[in-house]
């Protein structure tokens, strides 16, 4: 009887790590399809996941993770897309940015006149609104965004206490053409993987 609870035990044990997934594992940024590395995720850590740049070379970092999502995010100077996925090795791709028909106003330093089009899950026009050094200044950033960004504006306040307002619309052109009238829009453009690494 002891014998064969000890193989019961065992054969759990092996069969669990087999089916535990596999992800590849580069948390220093380097070129979308090209990370080697892997690693076996823990059980709590069900899927894999890649958060590309492309500011304006192309970088991600891939790793398991518990909580992740599709999305992507465009403001210009800078787009970030991130893919989830559960099966092994699924998350050393990159996300598709073929252009939609959706465009957003973006900002090229002095006003939010330029146009951008939208690629990829892009179906809304979003508006971050961030205070900057905790100085009172407040910059505003314009752009393309999925819905899953939309969706999740408290989670982007909670992970980034200085953003003070998110919006988002589905319509073209939505998020208005103004002038900057305060903050650069480039000091925020490097606190942008932290506002967007969900």
């Amino acid at each position: 009887m002891a014998l064969q609870i000890i193989s019961v035990l065992l054969f759990t044990v092996f069969f669990s790590e087999a089916l535990t997934l596999m992800c590849y594992n580069c948390i220093t940024p380097v070129p979308p399809g090209t990370c080697t590395q892997n690693v076996n995720c823990t059980s709590q850590s069900a899927k894999c996941s890649s958060v590309t740049t492309y500011n304006p070379n192309v970088t991600s970092v891939t790793s398991c993770n518990t909580l992740c999502d599709n999305w992507s995010v465009n403001v210009g100077q800078i787009r970030m897309t991130s893919q989830c996925c559960e099966s092994d090795y699924c998350n050393n791709v990159t996300q598709d940015l073929t252009s939609n028909t959706m465009m957003c106003y973006s900002c090229n330093g002095k006003t939010y006149s330029d146009i951008l089009p939208c690629k990829g899950d892009e179906r809304q026009c979003i508006t971050v609104t961030a205070e900057l050094f905790g100085n009172g200044t407040t910059t505003t950033l314009k752009g393309c965004a999925s819905k899953n960004i939309c969706d999740n504006t408290g989670l982007l306040k909670l992970k980034m206490p200085d953003v003070k307002n998110v919006s988002c619309c589905d319509q073209k052109l939505c998020n208005s053409a103004q002038s900057l009238t305060q903050g650069a829009v480039l000091l925020l453009v490097p606190m942008l993987p932290v506002l967007f690494s969900i």
